[in-house]
């Protein structure tokens, strides 16, 4: 069962199988207004394979901010058809029951969801030109003014 962070609502949930190297993992697929969510009953999805760390209620809740996904598509895949959600940086196929109604409600989601986070935002600003991002604690998780070499929130060095 997913946990939702605050502000957080769910948009649509049923079951999938996400498709990695390692072979199908079953579990459910959950859309919320800000993240894909994904419980796996089994094995978790490998490191690499587009997922973050696990978090939630249990070890086995996977999540994906929307501001990662760039498109949300139905696609062939090596078994028939899947639902293809591309990332920044990955893809991720799913098996799912309504893949023309998913990638709508995905599309949807994402364009009605909040933007990267502050730390993301100045990254990217700085790679054209703009000033150099915060920096984030390691200790208590704020951000400290670029440059900082404590934590303005705890003290914390960096």
């Amino acid at each position: 069962m997913v946990l939702f962070q605050s502000g957080e609502t769910p948009i649509r949930s049923g079951a999938a199988v996400v498709l990695t190297q390692a072979g199908p993992r079953p579990g459910t697929l959950t859309l919320t207004n800000v993240a894909i969510v994904f419980e796996t009953t089994g094995a978790p999805p490998p490191p690499g394979e587009g997922w973050g760390s696990p978090g939630g209620a249990g070890a086995n809740e996977y999540r994906i901010g929307l501001w990662r996904v760039r498109q949300a598509l139905g696609v062939k895949g090596p078994n028939g058809p899947v639902l293809q959600v591309n990332l920044l940086a990955r893809v991720l196929s799913f098996q799912v029951d309504d893949i023309p109604g998913w990638a709508a409600v995905l599309t949807e989601a994402r364009a009605h969801a909040p933007p990267p986070p502050a730390d993301v935002q100045a990254r990217r600003a700085m790679k054209k030109g703009g000033p150099a991002p915060p920096t984030r604690c390691a200790f208590c998780s704020q951000l400290s003014p670029a440059g900082s070499t404590k934590c303005a929130s705890c003290g914390a060095p960096f």
